[in-house]
């Protein structure tokens, strides 16, 4: 009986004692304050994980996504209770800090679609702008005055190129296919033959009027003599014109090879007829370059028509600086300097009252007093 007492109440007072603090009595766990602070660490730790994990930009939705990413949170709890043995505890500061620094709900783009600029929305904005500048500028470009002017003028030299273009081409499609010539019509002349111009000209019936060479034909009929100039054109569909201006003799001149025109420019062209009254120059030298020569003819065209008709000869006075004129009836004209062009239309003009009185030698080198002698 003794050993039963021993031994009962040994196991009770063991057991009761050894095992009070470190198992579960009555059904009941109970934890260190530093088994607590551990748990409370871990799942402190749980929490920075998860909140490293999460994307680093800005895809808040809102209070409803945060108070959804917060029921998460606290779905780490088996219990639902924020028992610290599970992970899940109440709200912290840390947490309370966390959610304060999300975006407010609604500050997105839209409700419930996040609320940041989005990269790629941020290019699609920036290139409407873009396109919206460049439109601009090209209104802006067409409304400047300046603008349309450059614009007009690069039309217009567009529009004469096109022309040339086209006008050469048909030119070229005329010379080689165009109308052929028919007939050299001659037209001004008044001494020269006609025959002699045609056959100056050369131009062969058969050959493209738009493809004849008026350059050289022009340059053959201009060496006929009396020709002063010539110009030729095209009569469509098929005659060539030769336009010829003839030499106006102003003066005769005695040569070797027998008298001979000399026409307003001093120039001695071809044989005199035989019947023609002009006055004859009595030069040393007739030629359009010697200065004398050129000064005898204007004396003669400055002279009034009825008085040079009674010119038969201007020659070279005494010394060779002077002019006399040879009239009909034995009558003679002290011209005076033939250098003196200046006073060339107030001679001629006093000649003319001059010559109705009579007399022999009638002086008009000094315009301003003139004299006659019997």
């Amino acid at each position: 009986m003794s050993r039963g007492d021993d031994s009962g109440d040994g196991t009770g007072d063991g057991t009761g004692d050894g095992t009070g603090d470190g198992t579960r009595t009555g059904g009941t766990a109970r934890r260190t304050p530093e088994q607590e602070r551990q748990a409370a660490e871990r799942a402190r730790r749980i929490r920075a994980r998860r909140a490293a994990d999460r994307p680093t930009g800005p895809t808040d939705t809102g209070a409803r996504n945060t108070g959804r990413a917060r029921r998460g949170s606290r779905s780490a709890d088996p219990a639902g209770s924020g028992d610290p043995d599970t992970g899940g505890s109440p709200d912290t500061d840390e947490d309370r800090d966390r959610a304060a620094t999300r975006e407010p709900a609604g500050a997105g783009t839209g409700r419930g679609t996040g609320g940041g600029d989005r990269p790629a929305h941020r290019d699609t904005a920036g290139a409407a702008r873009d396109r919206a500048a460049a439109r601009t500028a090209a209104r802006d470009r067409a409304a400047d005055p300046r603008h349309r002017r450059r614009r007009l003028v690069a039309l217009l030299a567009t529009v004469l190129v096109v022309l040339i273009g086209l006008s050469a081409a048909g030119w070229w499609a005329l010379g080689r296919f165009g109308p052929p010539v028919s007939a050299v019509e001659v037209v001004g002349i008044r001494q020269i033959p006609v025959h002699d111009v045609e056959a100056a000209a050369d131009v062969g019936t058969g050959i493209p009027l738009a493809a004849v060479d008026t350059g050289a034909v022009a340059a053959r009929v201009s060496a006929i003599p009396g020709v002063a100039n010539v110009d030729i054109g095209r009569t469509w569909p098929e005659t060539l014109t030769v336009t010829v201006t003839e030499r106006t003799p102003a003066a005769l001149v005695e040569t070797p090879d027998g008298l001979q025109l000399v026409d307003v420019t001093g120039f001695a062209y071809r044989e005199a007829p035989p019947d023609l009254r002009l006055p004859r120059l009595q030069l040393p030298d007739v030629d359009p370059e010697d200065p004398a020569t050129l000064a005898a003819v204007s004396a003669l065209q400055a002279l009034p028509e009825p008085v040079r008709d009674q010119v038969e000869t201007l020659s070279l006075g005494a010394g060779g600086s002077t002019f006399e004129l040879g009239l009909t009836g034995d009558r003679r004209v002290l011209w005076g300097p033939w250098a003196d062009s200046a006073s060339v239309a107030h001679r001629a003009e006093v000649l003319g009252p001059l010559l109705e009185r009579e007399g022999t030698v009638y002086d008009v080198s000094s315009p301003a007093l003139v004299t006659v002698r019997r």
